[in-house]
């Protein structure tokens, strides 16, 4: 990575963090924080604080579990009173969209370390919000980022490469800055406006040139960078020891696929939010069971299928609480770490059977997996689209075989009609890939064209 990466990059931002009290005591110290600084917190947990000193932990959680919920809603309708005091007079670096130039960028970011930027979020409403950070919560954002790269294998200091759509998370931004990004920290960034040929061959030159270890995607742009090698016939990428994709449903069909195109990488998947950041990362073989990073967060289960997590370390931007639309079981071990079980992704994105349960992705995940068992993992993506009393659900094959089809076909048409009545209407097609709007979240699992939730860094924030 070089002398300045070493040195200075990751010396000055990225530096490790050294955390020196139980999770217990960084609860209170946000909420303390938050409870005189804050404006939409002020005040909120001034009876709890007065109290907590006394109780016992299995006490002390049960109290904090009755303390308020913060939502989308209001993060959305009350935006400006979540930051800090402290934040007032930092420099705006990006300046309703006007990039510095980069001797402005590093000396803001390095020296006067005063900065502040706001980062959108993605949006399941498709009117995302964004929230902010100063030099503090970049730092603790990008520690929970280099954690799960971690987790995935990477080491600090060897060099990895970020393939995003142009715009999202500011990504043309970063482009701009590629040799900077790359001398002081090791990461390159390959922006597409598409997924084609071209983007395709320029991310693997890329991964070749900086001898890049790690590379971090979407799993359905991973997905489709796997379909074109496969259908240009490039060879298997096999310098790559560590791919890290977050974000979307990952189905086993699809990774086994992948795994074909990079068959010497760890391909692992990390949850977390643009609210948050990272929060948890995969445990063990299983895409869908996750370790909590106890140093960042904690996270609670709501009796409505809904994650509550609390970011224990960011201060200009405080999120406690907050409500995540997301559906999974969190499990503590004896010695208090905690885990996501099952971790469907949206809580919203569900059938519900002929039995009136609910079944989410993981249901046609382990119908997938059967079918292939029969096909010789043929099938490679899959899809549903639904609306009123019509389905339409899309296998993608690797190799196109008209008896595989048939199978497919009849075995899913059976499984819907005996699971979701509902439909009447059955469509049952083999596309060779799924045309997709990146700036959208792709989802497995959707209600008419499934395009609802928005990919964070394309909401423009409002001037003022």
């Amino acid at each position: 990575m070089g002398f300045l990466a070493k040195h200075i990059g990751h010396s000055r931002i990225l530096s490790p963090l050294h955390i020196s009290h139980s999770r217990r005591q960084s609860l209170v110290d946000i909420l303390t924080y938050a409870n005189s600084n804050v404006p939409y917190y002020e005040g909120r947990y001034t009876g709890f604080l007065k109290e907590c000193a006394a109780l016992d932990d299995a006490a002390f959680y049960k109290a904090f579990a009755r303390t308020p919920i913060t939502t989308k809603r209001d993060l959305q309708d009350s935006n400006s009173k979540f930051k800090t005091r402290a934040l007032a007079g930092k420099i705006d670096i990006i300046g309703e969209g006007r990039g510095r130039n980069p001797i402005e960028m590093l000396w803001n970011i390095f020296i006067r370390k005063n900065f502040k930027i706001s980062i959108s979020t993605g949006g399941s409403s498709g009117m995302p919000t964004y929230r902010w950070l100063d030099h503090g919560d970049a730092n603790i954002m990008a520690q929970s980022f280099l954690e799960s790269f971690e987790r995935n294998g990477w080491s600090r200091g060897e060099p990895f490469v970020v393939y995003y759509p142009l715009k999202s998370y500011f990504t043309d931004t970063y482009a701009a800055f590629n040799i900077w990004l790359h001398n002081l920290f090791g990461f390159s960034v390959v922006p597409f406006e598409s997924v084609d040929v071209d983007s395709v061959r320029k991310l693997l030159k890329t991964l070749k040139r900086r001898e890049a270890t790690l590379l971090v995607i979407f799993p359905c742009v991973l997905q489709r960078v796997a379909e074109i090698m496969h259908r240009e016939s490039i060879p298997p990428f096999e310098d790559l020891r560590h791919i890290n994709v977050s974000g979307e449903f990952f189905f086993d069909c699809s990774k086994a696929f992948i795994q074909t195109m990079f068959p010497n990488a760890r391909i692992e998947m990390t949850y977390g939010s643009v609210e948050l950041g990272e929060i948890a990362h995969q445990h063990g073989p299983s895409s869908f069971d996750y370790k909590v990073f106890d140093d960042f967060a904690y996270v609670e289960e709501s009796k409505s299928d809904s994650l509550i997590i609390t970011s224990l370390r960011q201060t200009a931007f405080p999120m406690i609480r907050y409500q995540m639309e997301d559906k999974a079981r969190v499990v503590n071990d004896e010695s208090g770490t905690q885990y996501l079980m099952g971790l469907e992704g949206k809580n919203t994105d569900f059938l519900y059977g002929a039995d009136g349960e609910k079944h989410y992705a993981s249901f046609f995940n382990e119908c997938v997996n059967a079918l292939n068992e029969e096909c010789g993992g043929n099938i490679i993506h899959f899809m549903m689209r639904h609306e009123s009393d019509r389905t339409q659900i899309s296998f993608v094959l690797k190799t196109p075989n008209e008896a595989h089809e048939a199978l497919i076909g009849a075995r899913t048409g059976q499984i819907i009609s005996d699971t979701f009545p509902q439909f009447s209407d059955i469509t049952i097609n083999f596309p060779t890939h799924f045309d997709h709007d990146y700036t959208r979240k792709f989802k497995s699992i959707g209600e008419g064209d499934g395009l609802t939730e928005v990919v964070g860094g394309y909401f423009k924030r409002e001037a003022g």
